[in-house]
This record gives structure tokens, C-alpha cells and sequence, in this order.
């Protein structure tokens, strides 16, 4: 008991400070002078800071207190002469268990408090996307009127009475100053639509009715005040008629954006554009005409990034961020979020928002004195309009989703549209080509039908000839008299002939298989340049024998496209390969000029035979 008694007998001292020092003043909010304000503020700190301190102490010397009781409740009990030894020793081993009890116990408690927070959060979650999508129109923000009115009906700063330093005073005198101080209505109109259809009603008269405060409270804690994104699309639907092209879309990504952080300190909005049909896109446009958009570069220059400004702006700021795994990012003044299609498998662009740096004045409007919060100013109302919230993250994401949807929607539509011009093109070129009436006048047309889709150097139209078994080139190719023919066992050429399938080089000086002569490659002694492509495909036309030796498909000829050229954004030609695209635009247009060859071979033929001349094809082709 002794030690039970020295433990309890701590110094006393810090809590006689409480009550000793100097007297507080209690000034009007607007008169008290800065100085005073502060060391208020710094005293009504280090109080509480104490409170807590003396809280924690007491707690400890409780728990001592309760140890040094069981310690002699048994003591007690092993003196008593009706209690054996091994008694006490079970009485020691079930306290203990007990005490191993009530720790498990605690340990359940506190999984089971975390599980109802992890529930509650996500709840929560559940309660706010379902208010994105069912908000109704906002409410104009209110300002309390009453705080406005405190500063003008305070009395002087000699009229307010001082109290001496203790707890009841201070109490009292806090009361007194909240008496001084006008009621604020802390009631307002409800901002959803409910089921019911609630409107603005007395509260005092509709108590009965409405629901308890309580439920009040977490219903609109629970879902945001209104979905800005819904109310920006449905009140801007001329702005979002006007979206013809991704770069219009990517437009209206940045100006909703800003719009949405209207009341933010927003210094730079920038898109960064990825996806390479979405650069391509953007930089053939009347927007590359106007301005360079500039490149940046992530991970050791893997990844290119285009960086699209508003209109509004000029300054380009570089991202934030430096992998695209790492979206989205999120920090006090920067937000980067990514653009991506509804299934997540491509990322079209990134949405950088960065807002003014203001650090020192967010730390002075962060702090809200108790008496302040007592009086009705809350933490929210004194915030720093330098920092990015949930909500606002949430609305940027689901508009960054929303803008991804149209995204992939204004590809398929380019790309059908492009697949409707090709097709109507394609068309033109075949009625074009069965005009022919010789077999010269077919390899004209066909060369100015590659010509008109293809950007080459190079165009070959060769005839096969089933007599000879070779490959026919006219005279007008090689510029000399007489017939020249190419072997089938003979370059690429000769491939193309024999597996009778398109063959793709892309360069032909690092294939082993091509022959110069035969290939086209050098001719009157001038080579074509270096890392030049080439594409190769047969004329591919229905067997009238009969003979499925190729499937049903005899062989009328092969068409070579050699040296790809395209143009740099300097102005000059560069060589470079054929894409699967343009491939299979070649097997499309083969299938053309294969038909149209079929019959002016037919009907070239019929005049010979009925003329009375030759009608192979070396006769047909040289005359």
C-alpha cells in the first residue's frame, strides 16, 4: 500500500499553472490587434497541450493503482489460513488467462472497428458515385451574413470585462461572448431531388415529419452537393455538337476542365497526347499549320508525348510525371490523369492540371482557434483554394472517361469514313482501268492507278507468259526493242510468281534473295538509294482449265512498288517501309487490275484469232 501511496503522491505544479498567470482578454474578433491574437492563440494551445499531458499521466497511475490492488487482493488471500499454496498458484494462472482473454478480445474489437470502417468507406464510395450521376441543380453558395454584421455591432476593445485565469471563468466568459454574438441559421434548402419530392419548409413545423437530424446530416455527407460533370454536359450541348475531330474533343477536355475548377487557382492546364493515331490525328490538322506542338520524352525516350495547350495560354509546363504506370498522380498543386478507352487497354492522352503554389498563406488560413469554431467558422470556410479535393479529382476522372468514349467513337468514325473515300476511290480506279483495250494501254492505266495511291519512285507491271514460263516485261520498261524476259527462279520476283502471295522487303540491300538486274534495283547503271522498300504482289485471275494445281487461280502477271518515299517535316524525301495498311490496299487493288487485265487479254485475244494473227501474250504485248 505504501508504494500504491508513493506513486499517487506526483508533483502537482503543472496544474497549479492552470491556474495561475496573467488575466485573459477577451476582445472583439475584428479589434483585437495581431500581437495579442497570437499569444492567445499560442496560450489556449500549450493549455490543451497540458490537459492532454495530465490526461495521459492519470491514466498511467490508474492502471499502477489497479495492478497494486489484484497484487494485494492476492497477497490477502495467500495469508488467509483456510487457502492451501497450490490454490493461490491456480488463482495466479487463471488471472493470467483472463488477462490473455481480455487481449484477445481487444485485438477483436479493434479488427472488427476497422472492419465497420473499411465498410463505411465504401459505402461511402458507393453513396458519392451514385450522387454523381443523380444530382440535380446546384445552390448558390450563401454567405453567413451574421459573422459579416459581428464586426460592426462589437463593442470597443475596453468595454469587453477580463476574467481571472481558471477554468470556470474561462468557461463563463466564453459563454458571454458567444451571448454577444447573433444566431446563424445553420438551416438551408436540401440540394437533391429525393424520391419524395421535398422542398424549403419551416424547420421547427416539418420536425415531425422529416426524418431525424442525424440522418439528415449523413444523407448529405454522403453524396456531393451535384454532379458538375452531368450538369456540364447537359447544359452544354452545342458545345458538345461541335466535337468533329479528336482535336476538337481534346479542346473540350481543357476548357471543361477549367470550367470544373472555376473556383481553383488554376496556373497551367496542359493535354499531353500518346496515342500515336491520336498525334497523327492532331498534327495533320490546320492546328500543325498554326504551331509546332512541343515533344517531350519518358523513359530514356520511349515514350513521346505531345504536348497540346489551350488556346487561352502559352507557356508549355513539362510533366509532372514520369511513367505512365504511375497514373494517375496526384500531389497539393498537380493532378495528372489519364485518358483511357472503356476497356483500359489504350491511353489516348493525360490531363495535367496545375494550380499557383501558395504555400504560407494556406498555413495562416488553416488554423481556426476553438473559439472560432464554437462561434460557427468552420475549417472548410477558411481553406486554401490552392489545393486539389476529392471531389474535384472524381469529376476529372469521370470527364476523362467520358472524353476517352468519344475518343474511340471518333476513330471508328474516321476510320469508316476512310474505308467509304477508299472503297469509292477504288471504284473510280476500276472503271478506269477496264477502259484498256491493249495490254499497253492496261499497264499505263495501271500505273497511274499505284500512282494515285502510293508515294514510290518505281512502278512495274510484268505479264506472265504460259508458253515461255517467264515473266514478260514490255519494251516501254526497259527502253530497247524486242521482248525481255525475267526467269521464275530468278529474285524476288520470281518468288512472287511461284508462291504467288505478296512479298514485303523492307530493305532491299539487306536481303539476300534479291537480284539486281531482275529485280529492277539497278538499271542504266544507277542504283536506287539505300534502306529502300519494296512490295511485290501477283495478278491473280479464275483457271479456265480447270486445274487446281494454284487453287483454282492461274497467274496473269505481277505489279512491283519499289522505293517508298516520304516526306520529313523539313521538306525533304525519306525512304521508309510499307505499313499493313497500305498492304492490304495493294491485295485490294491487285484484285482489280486483275479482273480488268483478264478481260482486255480476252478481248485482245478474240480480235487476233479473228484477224487471223497470233494471240499469245509475247504477240499481244509487243504487237
Amino acid at each position: 500500500m505504501r508504494a500504491a501511496h508513493d506513486i499517487l503522491d506526483f508533483d502537482m505544479g503543472q496544474v497549479e499553472e492552470l491556474a495561475e498567470g496573467d488575466e485573459i482578454v477577451l476582445d472583439s474578433l475584428t479589434a483585437v490587434p495581431a500581437d495579442q491574437y497570437q499569444a492567445l492563440v499560442k496560450r489556449l494551445q500549450r493549455d490543451e497541450e497540458l490537459i492532454k499531458q495530465l490526461k495521459h499521466i492519470v491514466k498511467a497511475q490508474h492502471g499502477k493503482i489497479e495492478e497494486f490492488r489484484d497484487m494485494l487482493e492476492i497477497t490477502s488471500i495467500a495469508k488467509s489460513p483456510l487457502i492451501s499454496a497450490y490454490e493461490v498458484e491456480d488463482l495466479k494462472v487463471a488471472l493470467e488467462n483472463n488477462q490473455d482473454l481480455h487481449r484477445k478480445i481487444h485485438q477483436l474489437q479493434a479488427a472488427m472497428a476497422k472492419l465497420r470502417s473499411e465498410n463505411s468507406s465504401i459505402k461511402k464510395v458507393n453513396r458519392r458515385l451514385k450522387g454523381l450521376l443523380e444530382g440535380s441543380e446546384p445552390e448558390p453558395l450563401r454567405q453567413p451574413e451574421a459573422l459579416v454584421q459581428l464586426a460592426a455591432t462589437a463593442p470597443p476593445l475596453g468595454e469587453w470585462p477580463r476574467f481571472p485565469r481558471s477554468p470556470a471563468n474561462v468557461q463563463s466568459g466564453r459563454h458571454e461572448l458567444l451571448a454577444r454574438m447573433p444566431l446563424t441559421p445553420l438551416t438551408c434548402r436540401g440540394r437533391f431531388n429525393h424520391a419524395m419530392g421535398s422542398d424549403h419548409r419551416d424547420p421547427e413545423a416539418s420536425s415531425s415529419q422529416s426524418p431525424p437530424r442525424r440522418q439528415e446530416d449523413q444523407a448529405r455527407k454522403a453524396k456531393p452537393p451535384f454532379s458538375r460533370v452531368s450538369q456540364l454536359i447537359n447544359s452544354m450541348n452545342l458545345f458538345w455538337r461541335d466535337i468533329e475531330s479528336s482535336l476538337t474533343c481534346l479542346r473540350a477536355l481543357a476548357d471543361v476542365s477549367a470550367r470544373m475548377l472555376v473556383d481553383r487557382r488554376v496556373s497551367n492546364i496542359t493535354v499531353f497526347i500518346v496515342d500515336p493515331w491520336l498525334r497523327k490525328a492532331v498534327t495533320s490538322g490546320n492546328y500543325s499549320k498554326t504551331e509546332q506542338l512541343t515533344i517531350f520524352y519518358l523513359g530514356q525516350g520511349k515514350t513521346e508525348l505531345q504536348a497540346l495547350l489551350r488556346l487561352e495560354e502559352s507557356k508549355v509546363c513539362p510533366p509532372v510525371f514520369t511513367d505512365l504506370q504511375a497514373l494517375p498522380f496526384r500531389s497539393r498543386v498537380c493532378a495528372a490523369l489519364p485518358v483511357l478507352t472503356p476497356n483500359r487497354s489504350r491511353v489516348w492522352a493525360v490531363l495535367q492540371v496545375v494550380l499557383e503554389d501558395s504555400r504560407a498563406s494556406d498555413n495562416e488560413a488553416g488554423f481556426v482557434p476553438r473559439v472560432l469554431q464554437d462561434a460557427g467558422v468552420s475549417q472548410e470556410s477558411t481553406s486554401s483554394h490552392s489545393t486539389f479535393t476529392d471531389a474535384h479529382v472524381s469529376y476529372l476522372q469521370l470527364l476523362c472517361s467520358f472524353i476517352g468514349g468519344v475518343l474511340l467513337y471518333v476513330e471508328r468514325l474516321e476510320q469508316r469514313a476512310k474505308l467509304v473515300d477508299r472503297t469509292r476511290h477504288i471504284m473510280e480506279a476500276a472503271i478506269d482501268v477496264n477502259k484498256a483495250k491493249t495490254l499497253a494501254d492496261f499497264e499505263q492505266r495501271v500505273k497511274h492507278l499505284f500512282s494515285g495511291f502510293f508515294c514510290v519512285n518505281t512502278i512495274r507491271v510484268l505479264f506472265f507468259d504460259p508458253d515461255s514460263k517467264s515473266l514478260l516485261i514490255s519494251s516501254s520498261q526497259m527502253r530497247k526493242k524486242g521482248a525481255t524476259t525475267i526467269s521464275l527462279t530468278r529474285g524476288i520476283l520470281g518468288q512472287c510468281a511461284q508462291k504467288q502471295q505478296v512479298i514485303h522487303i523492307p530493305d532491299i540491300h539487306q536481303n539476300p534473295f534479291v537480284e539486281p538486274v531482275s529485280d529492277g534495283i539497278q538499271r542504266n547503271g544507277k542504283p536506287v538509294s539505300s534502306h529502300a522498300a519494296m512490295l511485290v504482289g501477283p495478278m491473280l485471275v479464275e483457271s479456265s482449265r480447270g486445274d487446281d494445281k494454284w487453287g483454282g487461280q492461274e497467274l496473269m502477271g505481277v505489279v512491283q512498288l519499289l522505293e517508298k518515299k516520304r516526306r520529313s517535316p523539313d521538306g525533304a524525301t525519306q525512304s521508309s517501309e510499307f505499313t499493313a495498311d497500305e498492304q492490304n490496299l495493294f491485295q485490294q487493288l491487285l484484285t482489280v487490275c486483275s479482273h480488268a487485265g483478264s478481260r482486255t487479254i480476252k478481248v485482245q485475244q478474240l480480235s487476233a484469232q479473228l484477224a487471223g494473227s497470233p494471240y499469245n501474250v509475247q504477240a499481244l504485248l509487243f504487237g
